[in-house]
């Protein structure tokens, strides 16, 4: 199992290329919502930090809807600060 996991661990690789917008898809994971103001995008632990689009776990349909989110949340950030 170490050694599996070394492996792993040591794998390097170069993408070559994209797909483009045509078939890009979002991933989950990224910084828990529970930590963000969810009326200023600010960290509710370290004020004058804020994160905002895709950096956060929010995950939506294919479609533009990812884009709307990450310009949306952009928007309320900005007006709140």
């Amino acid at each position: 199992l170490a050694a599996v996991a070394a492996t792993l661990k040591g794998w390097q690789f170069k993408p070559s290329g994209t797909e483009g917008y045509r078939t890009a898809e979002v991933t989950l994971g990224g910084v828990d919502t529970d930590a963000i103001s969810s009326k200023t995008f600010e960290v509710n632990t370290v004020p004058g930090l804020h994160f905002i689009g895709e950096v956060l776990d929010v995950t939506g349909q294919l479609g533009g809807f990812n884009f709307q989110w990450a310009w949306a949340s952009g928007w309320c950030t900005g007006l709140a600060l």
